[in-house]
C-alpha cells in the first residue's frame, strides 16, 4: 500500500472476512442467482404447459414427468440452501492488519497479484458489516512457508462504509492503547 494511503491508522485485530473473486468486468465470476431463478421459472412454466397438453393423451407419462420435475425442484432448493450455508460459513474470523484503505492477512492459499475481489468484513464485537472491492497488491509466502500473506488495497468503498471502518479502527485502537497502558509500570 503506497505511502500516500498510510494516512489512516492501522490496527491488528480479528475480523470476519469473506470474499468473492471478480472477473475483468468487475462483476462476480459466478452466475447471478437471480438470473438462474428467472430461467428456472421460465422452464417451469414451459413444463407445465407441455404437461397439460400431454395429460389427456398420455396420463402416465405426464405424471412421471411431473414427479421428476418435483424431484428436481427439491434438489435445486436444497442446493440453494446449501449455497447459502456455505456463504455464511465462508465468513471466517481472521487476525488481520487493517486500515480504512486496505487489509493484510494470512491465508492457506495463494492468489494472483492484481486479482480483484469483492470483500465483506464483519467488525467485532458490533457485528457491523463493511462491503468493498479490493485489489491484491501482494501475495507472499508467510514466514512458516505453508501459508500466504495477502495484502489488499480497497477501492470503490462507499463513504458510509469507510466512515464505519474508520470509527471502528479508532475505537479499537483506543481500547488497545487503554489496555496496554494498564499493564505499563507507573513512573
Amino acid at each position: 500500500m503506497n505511502d500516500e494511503r498510510r494516512r489512516f491508522f492501522r490496527i491488528n485485530e480479528t475480523v470476519g472476512i469473506s470474499w468473492q473473486l471478480l472477473d475483468g468486468r468487475e462483476g462476480p465470476i459466478q452466475s447471478n442467482p437471480t438470473d438462474i431463478l428467472s430461467l428456472v421459472s421460465e422452464q417451469d412454466q414451459r413444463i407445465e404447459h407441455l404437461l397439460i397438453e400431454l395429460e389427456d393423451s398420455h396420463p402416465k407419462v405426464s405424471e412421471l414427468i411431473s414427479l421428476f420435475n418435483q424431484k428436481l425442484e427439491r434438489v435445486v432448493g436444497q442446493m440453494i440452501m446449501d449455497n447459502s450455508l456455505v456463504n455464511r460459513m465462508a465468513h471466517r474470523a481472521k487476525e488481520a492488519n487493517i486500515s480504512a484503505c486496505g487489509i493484510a492477512f494470512i491465508h492457506d492459499d495463494s492468489i494472483a497479484e492484481g486479482a480483484n475481489l469483492r470483500i465483506e468484513l464483519t467488525l467485532f464485537p458490533t457485528q457491523r458489516r463493511v462491503v468493498t472491492d479490493g485489489r491484491v497488491v501482494a501475495c507472499n509466502k508467510s514466514d512458516d512457508g505453508k501459508h500466504f500473506y495477502w495484502r489488499i488495497d480497497f477501492y470503490a468503498m462507499s463513504k458510509t462504509d469507510q466512515e464505519t471502518l474508520i470509527q471502528h479502527i479508532v475505537r479499537s485502537q483506543s481500547q488497545q492503547l487503554s489496555t496496554f497502558s494498564k499493564f505499563q509500570p507507573s513512573a
